[in-house]
């Protein structure tokens, strides 16, 4: 009977050593397998009988087939995985962010701002050069242009992310739904058992998805007894056994920005993400807000276009004006200009009307005082236009669509505007040089374009000298209070300073988080991935093993044969 018992315990070896050697074989054939996660197989001794006062063994047998997995090594892996993606969708934007502005090139930033600077010094060299006028012209029109194109571009930076943001969150939902499948696959298949080995397919499949998953969206993995698993983000899940969870975009707005939140399409409930791509599109999506870089770029085109108006509103050109119109409407004639426009950027002060007669020379000159003090008795625009009005030669009115209005009385009179020490005309956009509000809307005004005799370079009358336009070149490079005692260029090198510092930082984390990963990804492709080196002993070992047994088998036979033989 023993014999038998001992033919029949090394059948069960046998057998473990073909299925060792399956394993073995499956690990080897699936070396270059991306996802592959290593499979081992489970042994633990057969149960034995009594025999007598002996307990005889009856050899080894399979437990099951698992994975070798570190699930702490897999936890950091995932949440370095997701800052991984998270920084290197910053960085992807901060270097199309960075190349808009052409750094370093003949056709950077910093140098059409020089142009243009240096453009009304050679205006001031040969003040009654038509060409030059013209070209000073021009180069402000490039200036203008390569704002509104960076602009542009920014905006279709934060446009394309927001696309790639949409798609995805449908890429998460698809991972989302297959990863609920696969819990209700493998529980079904394994039973509850975590050592059985019909689902190890299903759960390469399963990880492969939660590793897609965490470059997304940050996530913690919780696996249940049953063999399903419980995703989390935040304090939220979106699987759970087989229940998915689906996410949405929802369009919020804060201020004068709209914003992309991602909620739970269930419940409506943000989502705190603090990594993942989706969080880098997020913050991506937003360089055209309030606090991204556009908010920089609009601020550098306001200071541009306050300074150079403010002087250029100070001077007269080779003619006077025939009519001129605010740029600025007013939405209640009678409130203070405050009030009734709150956007504009003034003080308390007056400026000088000239009025010239063509037929006789004879230039007369008016103060008109605009009170800006917060009270209600501040001037209105009415007030305005009707002190302007009271000036001989010339008329104002209010428009039908709120602008002020300025016309000569009769064609033979002209009329221009110096020392203005309250900044309204600037403001209100008379005698200006941009008009515009910000960097997408910014330009050269039309009427300047048509006829350059009228850049302002004089600050003595119509086509005499050329101080205004030295004081328009030195602008650019001298500290201006209207800047805070700070130049335009100087600003502009600030800005350039601080975004290259953010994209130098920025670039310094992405690579830390970058080799902190590929750390990890290597513990856990040395718990996880396949040694062929290592399976080769193995493979030898289930090898001895088979042959030792089959041996084994042999001897109990011929030994059976024998004492069947005697009997």
């Amino acid at each position: 009977m023993s014999l038998f018992s001992a033919i029949q315990g090394s059948s069960n070896a046998l057998r473990v050593s073909q299925t060792g050697l399956q394993v073995v074989g499956n690990n080897i054939a699936n070396v270059n397998t991306p996802g592959y996660i290593r499979q081992e197989l489970i042994q633990a001794p057969a149960l034995g009988y009594k025999s007598g006062d002996l307990i005889i063994g009856q050899g080894v047998q399979s437990v099951g087939i698992q994975q070798k997995l570190d699930t702490f090594v897999l936890d950091r892996l995932r949440q370095a995985q997701s800052q991984l993606s998270y920084q290197e969708q910053l960085s992807s934007t901060n270097g199309q962010v960075e190349s808009l502005l052409n750094e370093l090139t003949e056709t950077d930033f910093s140098s059409n701002l020089s142009r243009f600077a240096n453009s009304f010094q050679d205006v001031a060299n040969q003040p009654g050069s038509e060409s030059v006028r013209s070209l000073a012209v021009a180069r402000g029109q490039e200036l203008a242009s390569q704002l509104r194109t960076v602009s542009s571009n920014v905006t279709g930076i934060a446009n394309r992310n927001r696309a790639e943001l949409n798609s995805a969150v449908g890429d998460i939902n698809r991972l989302v739904n297959s990863i609920a499948k696969l819990n209700q696959r493998i529980v079904e298949i394994e039973g509850g058992s975590l050592s059985n080995s019909d689902a190890v397919g299903l759960r390469d499949e399963r990880f492969n998805a939660l590793d897609e998953l965490s470059s997304y969206v940050d996530i913690s993995v919780s696996e249940e007894a049953t063999g399903a698993v419980t995703v989390f983000v935040g304090g939220d899940y979106l699987v759970a056994n087989g229940i998915p969870r689906e996410i949405k975009t929802s369009i919020v707005s804060k201020g004068e920005d709209t914003f992309l939140e991602m909620r739970t399409a269930d419940t409506d409930a943000p989502l705190n993400l603090t990594g993942g791509k989706v969080k880098g599109l997020f913050e991506s999506a937003q360089v055209s807000s309030s606090t991204g870089f556009q908010s920089k770029l609009d601020t550098l085109a306001k200071d541009i276009i306050r300074v150079v108006n403010r002087i250029h509103s100070q001077g007269q050109g080779a003619r006077g004006f025939n009519s001129v119109t605010s740029d600025v409407s007013f939405k209640i004639p009678t409130d203070p200009i405050e009030i009734s426009n709150p956007s504009l950027d003034f003080d308390n002060g007056s400026f000088i009307i000239k009025v010239t007669d063509a037929s006789t020379g004879v230039t007369k000159t008016s103060d008109i005082f605009v009170k800006q003090q917060g009270f209600s008795s501040d001037t209105t625009p009415r007030q305005l236009a009707d002190a302007i009005n009271a000036v001989d030669g010339i008329s104002a009115s209010i428009t039908n669509d709120g602008r002020l209005e300025i016309k000569s009385d009769s064609q033979g009179v002209r009329f221009s505007f110096s020392n203005d020490t309250s900044g309204v005309l600037s403001a209100l956009g008379i005698n200006t040089f941009f008009r515009g509000d910000s960097a997408s809307t910014i330009e050269v005004r039309p009427d300047l374009v048509a006829d350059p005799t009228q850049l302002a370079i004089s600050l003595n009358g119509n086509g005499n000298g050329s101080d205004n336009a030295l004081k328009l070149a030195e602008a650019f490079t001298q500290p201006n209070e209207l800047l805070g005692g700070r130049s335009i260029i100087g600003i502009y090198e600030s800005m350039i300073t601080d975004t290259t510092r953010e994209i130098n930082s920025q670039k310094g984390i992405t690579d830390g988080v970058r080799n902190f990963h590929q750390t990890l990804e290597a513990q856990h492709l040395g718990i996880s991935g396949v040694n062929l080196d290592e399976e080769a002993v193995k493979m030898m070992l289930y090898q001895r093993a088979f042959q030792a047994t089959s041996k084994l088998i042999a001897t109990a036979s011929e030994m059976l044969d024998t004492l069947v033989n005697i009997v």
